[in-house]
């Protein structure tokens, strides 16, 4: 399929339908799995999608389903992962606001949004350690936010 013409390809999977039906039926449905993934390396996906519709039924090819229970776990790991991330750093920033809150008082509106802004939790953890040296919300919002304190004042 790789060297074949896009008004070609019809043309090839009919040929390829009457070859799986005459001698491979029985291994019909990995094939034409196969044969959808890699078309896909090549083809765009309303094109291949198009010329294999009514061919045969993916769904029930277990290379297909293979390939959704993996597609599905990754999405669920990364997804996990994003969350946790998310947390942490929803967290950090809870904390911040209420350690923050009670040492310098009620932090104004741009404040508040600064530090919504922050979503990396190494930088909101760097503010943590910061709020302990200094004296406002501006101060510790200031410069990059992560500036490092004194040495003498650790």
């Amino acid at each position: 399929m790789g060297s074949v013409q896009k008004a070609d390809l019809p043309a090839v999977v009919a040929q390829m339908k009457q070859r799986f039906d005459r001698e491979a039926p029985s291994q019909a449905k990995e094939l034409w799995s196969a044969a959808y993934i890699l078309m896909g390396l090549r083809y765009e996906s309303a094109i291949v999608q198009s010329l294999l519709r009514g061919v045969v039924n993916m769904k029930e090819s277990t290379t297909y389903q293979a390939i959704l229970k993996e597609g599905k776990a990754e999405g669920k790991a990364i997804g996990i992962a994003e969350g946790k991330a998310e947390g942490k750093a929803e967290e950090a920033r809870k904390m911040l606001l209420l350690q923050g809150r009670d040492r310098f008082g009620e932090p104004s509106a741009k404040i508040v949004a600064q530090l919504d802004a922050v979503t990396d939790l190494a930088r909101l953890e760097a503010l943590g350690l910061r709020l302990l040296h200094v004296k406002t919300w501006e101060e510790l919002l200031g410069a990059n936010g992560t500036t490092r304190h004194p040495r003498g004042r650790r």
